[in-house]
């Protein structure tokens, strides 16, 4: 059966970008196989950030949904409802360079065919893990903070390794650059807490949204991965350079690792990012 993407319209949204996203979500589309895509995919085009903003808030209360801070992400995805559905705002991407927004819809559709389900957004966190955890200062709270942000790098991984694979890469590169552009706040959070270790988890699961899919392009061969590389490098000056060391093999060990599936991959990836003492 095809799927079908239903473009939800919430405010005045131009024809002529309606018809972009949908060219843009087609090109993932055509390449899937029988059985990978969802019967359905629902896309929200929102004209007004804040009218997005009061729509997810209503929905977390009404189906008690708690997430992290969502407010820097250009898009977002999620499945409570049973099913995939993916929010753009226009005015939130308004300053975002046209050839950005490509790679940005494309990127969203991915998580919508590999992550279009609720067992990907509901986290299991079993005693040994909670002790684990407990050992190395993080009670509850802050292991459910970094949970959420690893979930948030390892899904970002496979979309990357996915559309790379199906040599849609172009456009995930450049949304990879964009991305790298701007460091300065993870700096200014990362000076406040660079020195206590819990809080330096959390930091560097934040890093790793832009790290984990430049490791899987350097695995993969792919020509740009050096470059990426090194605009990651200098993203992060204010890293030493053990410090970038450790992160990217911890990165590629997270690769690596075989999983039986997301959760016990997830989990495996918090595991050993709590036993590893250079993080």
């Amino acid at each position: 059966m095809k799927t079908m993407i239903e473009t939800v319209l919430m405010g005045q949204v131009n024809e002529s970008f309606l018809l972009k996203v949908q060219k843009w979500a087609g090109e993932v589309i055509e390449k899937t196989g029988p059985g990978m895509a969802p019967d359905r995919i629902s896309f929200y085009l929102w004209e007004k950030e804040k009218d997005f903003q009061e729509f997810d808030l209503r929905e977390k209360a009404k189906l008690g949904v708690v997430t992290a801070d969502e407010s820097n992400f250009l898009a977002t995805h999620e499945a409570w409802r049973g099913y995939p559905r993916i929010h753009l705002s226009l005015e939130k991407i308004r300053s975002v360079p046209e050839e950005i927004i490509p790679g940005l819809v494309q990127h969203e559709i991915g998580h919508a065919l590999l992550h279009g389900k609720l067992e990907f957004y509901q986290f299991l966190f079993s005693e040994h893990l909670q002790e684990t955890a407990r050992s190395g200062g993080l009670d509850l709270p802050l292991l459910q903070q970094l949970v959420y942000l690893l979930s948030v790098a390892l899904k970002d991984e496979e979309v990357f390794r996915l559309l790379n694979g199906w040599g849609l890469g172009f456009y995930q590169n450049r949304l990879l650059e964009y991305l790298l552009e701007d460091s300065l706040e993870e700096q200014q959070i990362w000076e406040q807490i660079k020195d206590l270790p819990a809080l330096r988890k959390i930091a560097w699961a934040v890093f790793l949204k832009t790290l984990l899919p430049i490791e899987t392009l350097a695995g993969s061969g792919d020509p740009e991965a050096a470059l990426l590389i090194n605009r990651w490098e200098k993203a992060y000056p204010w890293l030493t350079n053990p410090e970038r060391n450790d992160l990217r093999a911890y990165a590629r060990w997270v690769i690596e690792q075989p999983g039986k599936n997301f959760q016990d991959r997830l989990e495996q990836a918090v595991l050993e990012m709590l036993r590893r003492p250079s993080l």
